[in-house]
């Protein structure tokens, strides 16, 4: 008799851990959520609209994803889950529509940004124009090839050639004074701040408040610069996609323009 009240007690106690297993499950499967690619220059963005999207969405979590465009781009392509692709560059999502992971039907331009030549705060090499950037010496922070901003600043350069101020001269002694080169535009705002380069060529929208400080921004004249558009694409396969949709409704708000236009992007 106390043999059987034993397995009893025992097998009420196996069916209680069984049901609680079973409801944690049950919970962690509610939980939604909502995964965002996007460029790393649009970190503070970003950042602030999720606040605003989770307090409008109770019981919603972001999760955000933060790299260069190509990057992220490769790894949606090698399966990586996502809902909305947020890239610096038309040319990443176009590249999702040819292989059918975005319908062009879901894709929204929301906002453009141009380049900046930024530097030290204390500028320590003196640059005060893009041209001083061919003077020995300087050390320019660049970024990878496949970064967009990468693909901006050789449009630029393009430009160059064929102003009498600069030519190829220029192009070469610039590109002789990049002394590394950042797998992200990120990498690159980082190493200036730091002071562990003279000058690099970003995005405006890439010294944010908490950079302010730290950078000084010289213009690059209007004539040679470049600008990078910013659409919005829905993936296809997408496991939330209204509340994809209801994030780029954010983006292209008025509250989502302000956001922009704080962290110096220009909205559609």
């Amino acid at each position: 008799m106390k043999m059987n009240v034993s397995y009893l007690a025992v097998g009420l106690m196996l069916l209680l851990l069984a049901v609680q297993i079973g409801c944690v499950s049950a919970a962690d499967t509610n939980q939604t959520g909502l995964t965002i690619f996007a460029a790393a220059s649009l970190t503070g963005v970003v950042g602030d609209l999720d606040k605003t999207f989770e307090a409008s969405h109770p019981g919603i979590t972001i999760t955000p994803n933060f790299d260069s465009s190509a990057t992220l781009e490769t790894q949606i392509k090698e399966g990586a889950s996502a809902d909305l692709f947020l890239p610096a560059s038309d040319s990443n999502i176009n590249n999702l529509i040819k292989v059918n992971l975005i319908s062009k039907d879901d894709v929204t331009p929301y906002a453009t940004n141009k380049l900046a030549l930024i530097v030290p705060a204390d500028n320590p090499a003196g640059i005060t124009g893009l041209a001083d950037l061919a003077k020995p010496g300087v050390k320019i922070v660049s970024e990878t090839k496949d970064v967009p901003v990468r693909k901006y600043t050789e449009q630029m350069l393009n430009k160059t050639v064929n102003d009498t101020a600069y030519g190829q001269a220029f192009v070469d002694a610039f590109k002789k004074n990049v002394i590394s080169e950042e797998t992200n535009v990120a990498g690159a705002t980082t190493k200036v701040s730091l002071g562990e380069a003279d000058a690099g060529i970003t995005y405006y929208s890439d010294v944010s408040k908490e950079l302010a400080d730290k950078i000084k921004i010289i213009e690059i004249p209007e004539n040679l610069n470049v600008v990078a558009k910013y659409n919005a694409g829905i993936l296809t396969e997408a496991k939330q996609k209204d509340l994809a949709k209801d994030y780029v409704k954010l983006l292209t708000s008025d509250e989502g323009k302000t956001a922009l236009k704080e962290y110096k992007f220009s909205p559609v």
